[in-house]
This record gives structure tokens, C-alpha cells and sequence, in this order.
């Protein structure tokens, strides 16, 4: 009889955890000099390069070193165990930011492992994100990365928003504006502020993530920059979050916290101040009705689902 507990995960679980996620991995590539993917073996990898064929979670050792940062940030690490071993995990991340979103709990992982497949593991994890998110009096459930839309419709979540990466040029401006330093501190910083560039999960899982040392010091990364600024437009203050990828040397991956809606001077601003920077263009995810003349999409999508938990 197979026996199936759903509980917390903790760092001495990443081994595990991270087996199930490269079990979904059907090829490993690395990065040429000239940033095309090569077909590679997993053992010729450095843990950098295994990093960006999924994420942390392919090396036990970065998969343990996220797993402290989530869980010190305010995360949630969920293991599903089969049999006293772990062959499932889930993550999640509370918010607080304006409508629709209000108080938000995402899912920003749920992996099985490919060999156990099919045996309700998925619908356990989401039972108790539920409960969590009841526990935690969220408003909202929202999985804003949907690669199953029919496992989530199933539990009651439904297409809300699609989301689209847009590039546009960095470029210099005729605009007023101030810049200073910006902390490193725990979400409470931003907390109720809406993020209009940058939310590819949820404001808290997004800010914890672009804070410093979110990754391992990599050397092959030392040298890619993260920009972080208090801006000021007018009497208006947000948390601007500059962040360079290793994919895309030269961009800026782009974030902006903020108490109202993005105005047309601030993204002149944020522009300004990335081209001041030495930073040729700006990734800024944003919903796909973002209208802006510069704006180019560009092929990374995803499709936000949501469940209303309260009235």
C-alpha cells in the first residue's frame, strides 16, 4: 500500500527535490561563447550552466542554497513523499498588491517526478496550497506560469491575464527625476505596491528574488550587473530593479514596485536611467495590452490563472 504525506520541505530535501526537477529535463545544453545552446552532458556542466536548463533546482547544491533563501524570505516549500521519499515539490510566495491581485498567494513551482506521474501527488500539493492559502487569508490563488491549464481549471482557477516579455531601447530623456540607493530589505518595503513591470510570479516572490545574492557567486557571473534605486517622478516614489541575464548580456531585466499605475514620465525615466547605466535595452514583462509606440513583444508568454477565494 503506498502511503503519501504532504508536509514542509527544509533544506536537508533539496537531493531530492532537485531529482525530480531534472527528471523533467529530456536534454541538457550549455551556452557557447556566442550564447547559441550546445548539446551537452549533465557531469560537463558547472552548476551556472546547470542553472540555466531549469533554474536552481538543477544541482543539489544551488537547489539548497534557494531553498534557504525562499524559506528565510517568506516562502513555502512543499515535498510530497511516496513511500518516505520525496517525489514531488511545490512553492509559494504571499503578496499583498492592489486589485485583482489584493492578498495573493502563487504557486510558483509544482514538479512531479516523471516516474510517478498520475498518482494524484499534483492534487494533494494543491489541496494544502489551499489550505495555506485560507490559513494565510488570501483573497486571491493565482498560478501565473500555467504549463497545465486543464490540472488547474480542475481546482477552480481560471484564465485571468496573459503576460508578455516586450523589449524597448534604452534611451536618454529631457525628463526630471531622482535616483538613490536602494535597500536591501525584506518585501515590507514594497508591500501593497503593485509591480507593472517585472511580475512573472507574484510582487513578494519577485522582489525576494532580485535582491542580492539571490544566486550562488557564480564566477562566470560575476561580472553581470543588478541595479537597484530608489526613483522619484514628480512626487511619486518607486523601487526600480535593474537586473542583467546571463542569456542576454548588455539588457536589463526590469523591475518597478510602485503605489500607482505606470505613468508615461516614469517609463521615460527608467529608460533614461538605463541608458545612463551603459544598458542597450529593457525586458519589461508586462501584460500583454501594455501599449507603448517602442515596444517590441518578444516570445516569452504566459498565460496567469486565478482563483477568488473570498468575496
Amino acid at each position: 500500500m503506498q502511503k503519501i504525506i504532504i508536509r514542509q520541505a527544509t533544506v536537508t530535501d533539496a537531493p531530492a527535490i532537485s531529482a525530480v526537477h531534472c527528471s523533467t529535463v529530456a536534454r541538457w545544453y550549455a551556452l557557447d561563447a556566442n550564447g547559441v545552446e550546445r548539446p551537452a552532458r549533465y557531469n560537463d556542466l558547472t552548476p551556472a550552466q546547470r542553472w540555466l536548463n531549469g533554474g536552481p533546482w538543477m544541482d543539489a547544491e544551488t537547489c539548497a542554497y534557494h531553498l534557504r533563501r525562499l524559506i528565510a524570505g517568506g516562502g513555502q516549500a512543499l515535498a510530497a513523499e511516496l513511500n518516505g521519499r520525496v517525489v514531488a515539490e511545490a512553492e509559494l510566495f504571499t503578496a499583498d498588491e492592489p486589485e485583482p491581485y489584493s492578498r495573493n498567494l502563487n504557486l510558483s513551482v509544482l514538479y512531479i517526478h516523471r516516474n510517478h506521474q498520475g498518482q494524484n501527488l499534483g492534487s494533494l500539493l494543491m489541496q494544502r496550497a489551499f489550505e495555506l492559502a485560507d490559513e494565510q487569508n488570501c483573497e486571491t490563488f493565482t498560478v501565473a506560469c500555467a504549463e497545465a491549464p486543464d490540472f488547474y481549471a480542475k481546482h477552480g482557477l481560471r484564465h485571468a491575464a496573459t503576460y508578455t516579455r516586450f523589449q524597448l531601447s534604452a534611451q536618454t530623456a529631457k525628463i526630471d527625476y531622482l535616483v538613490e540607493p536602494l535597500p536591501d530589505a525584506p518585501y515590507d518595503l514594497v508591500r501593497g505596491w503593485g509591480l507593472p513591470i517585472g511580475r512573472y510570479q507574484n510582487a513578494g516572490h519577485d522582489w525576494e528574488r532580485t535582491r542580492p545574492h539571490a544566486a550562488p557567486d557564480f564566477p562566470e557571473w560575476r561580472g553581470l550587473r543588478l541595479e537597484r534605486y530608489w526613483l522619484a517622478v514628480g512626487d511619486e516614489r518607486s523601487a526600480l530593479i535593474f537586473e542583467e541575464s546571463p542569456r542576454f548580456p548588455g539588457v536589463a531585466d526590469t523591475f518597478l514596485f510602485t503605489p500607482s499605475p505606470l505613468t508615461p514620465d516614469t517609463l521615460a525615466a527608467i529608460r533614461d536611467r538605463a541608458a545612463r547605466s551603459g544598458f542597450t535595452h529593457l525586458h519589461c514583462f508586462a501584460p500583454a495590452d501594455f501599449k507603448h509606440p517602442d515596444a517590441m513583444p518578444l516570445d516569452y508568454v504566459h498565460r496567469l490563472f486565478m482563483k477568488r477565494l473570498r468575496a
